[in-house]
């Protein structure tokens, strides 16, 4: 029996994972392509946001951002849905799961001059972004950033994949190992880039159940294209002529952040829900 439970936790399926959908969402003239397994919900619910063939990213109408820190993003979602693991013993109950959310999003606080076509701005926008969601989150359970990054370019658009990670709270039998988010972004114009986003609620061994999440999500990418618009890639040549030699790194080390004091914030007097009220690794600041 046990031998069988342990085959279970190494080789878990996926409804629909074989017969994915091809999708196609027109965001302003940028088409992304992609294959996505059907959403399965063992409880039947259904999924967040069903994919929206045609986004006009620049209505300010639909987006939602954080408030929280001093870098202003916000995002709009294109696609939402959930996918079930299941192990031959587990019978209707699932042993672990995957959300994945597609979502343009916008930075308002990249100075003037600054854009994501430009690589080192790029990576500066997501370090940008990684800090917002460690440090300047720090009501949630501190996170580990960039793990496992990495960089590819795909159809002469700029990928950069990466994973956030639970910080090691030394309890051996957590399940924080298996249970982290992978993402991929790459820029759509000059302040707005797509984030796909993998949120896995693995099981134990962490080992065999990251091996599974990890296949489907590079399933999933490597079936992914996107063709710019002509503005887009009209504004992309502008800005590689401007600069040239500038690149992305192609590996990357985790942040030592050192998360900062916060406070419950008094929303009857204006105040956000976390106030933090003093930093000790420094919110990262963008330079030309």
């Amino acid at each position: 029996m046990l031998k069988r439970l342990f085959a279970t936790r190494k080789h878990p399926c996926m409804p629909g994972l074989n017969t994915p959908e091809h999708i196609t969402v027109n965001l302003s003239g940028s088409v992304l392509s992609l294959k996505l397994p059907p959403h399965y919900s063992s409880d039947g619910f259904e999924a967040h946001c069903e994919p929206i063939d045609t986004m006009n990213i620049y209505d300010p109408t639909g987006y939602s951002g954080d408030p929280m820190g001093t870098a202003v993003f916000n995002r709009k979602r294109f696609i939402s849905r959930a996918w079930e693991l299941f192990g031959p013993l587990t019978r209707l109950r699932n042993i672990g799961s995957i959300s994945f959310v597609a979502v343009v999003e916008r930075i308002d606080s990249l100075p003037e001059g600054m854009s994501c076509f430009n690589p080192n701005h790029f990576e500066q926008v997501i370090n940008r972004l990684m800090f917002k969601m460690g440090p300047e989150t720090p009501q949630i359970d501190p996170k580990v950033a960039p793990v496992n990054w990495c960089t590819e370019v795909k159809n002469d658009c700029l990928w950069v994949c990466y994973e956030m990670r639970k910080a090691n709270d030394g309890d051996p039998n957590s399940f924080a190992p298996s249970q982290f988010s992978s993402y991929a972004v790459t820029p759509l114009d000059d302040h707005h880039y797509i984030r796909l986003m993998f949120h896995n609620l693995g099981y134990k061994p962490a080992e065999y159940s990251n091996r599974f999440v990890n296949s489907v999500r590079d399933k999933v990418l490597n079936s992914v294209t996107l063709t710019l618009s002509e503005y887009a890639q009209q504004r992309k040549v502008e800005v590689q002529s401007q600069w040239p030699d500038a690149t992305i790194s192609p590996q990357r080390q985790p942040y030592n952040w050192v998360y900062p004091e916060w406070r419950d914030g008094d929303t009857n007097k204006g105040e956000r829900h976390v106030v933090i009220t003093q930093y000790h690794t420094q919110p990262p600041k963008f330079h030309l």
